[in-house]
């Protein structure tokens, strides 16, 4: 008799860690308001407002921006990798074609390798060796 198992619903949907923001944006956005908290002490005002309104909304972007359904972040982590990770592409063409045939038939080459002999004695102690 066949078993019948659950099967998962819902697999793509991200855990929910505070209200409705996900583990990933949780963490942007704690991050970046910490930065933005010392920035805030660091520098004059005006560079403060110069510098963190387009950090904040970068930040937003990457947060909850999607592009084909992806979150932001991941389509900028796929950008980066591909410009970092190496491409190289070799093709080398094939010779399908009549090869060249040389006029004199080359012999094939024999191996000739060393020869010993194995006694029953020694197959007997190699396979009590192996079945220690």
């Amino acid at each position: 008799m066949a078993q019948q198992f659950q099967v998962p619903q819902f697999i793509e949907h991200e855990a929910r860690l505070i209200g409705p923001f996900t583990i990933k944006q949780t963490a942007l956005l704690t991050g970046v308001g910490a930065i933005l908290f010392v920035l805030w002490f660091m520098l004059e005002k005006w560079l403060f407002f110069v510098l963190g309104i387009p950090f904040s909304l970068l930040a937003l972007l990457l947060g909850f921006m999607k592009i084909n359904g992806r979150p932001l972040l991941d389509f900028f982590m796929s950008f980066f990798s591909f410009f970092i990770s190496p491409q190289l592409y070799i093709w080398e063409k094939r010779q399908l074609a009549k090869q060249k045939k040389s006029k004199r038939k080359q012999a094939p080459e024999v191996f000739e390798g060393v020869s010993t002999k194995v006694t029953k004695k020694e197959i007997g102690e190699l396979a009590k060796k192996l079945d220690k």
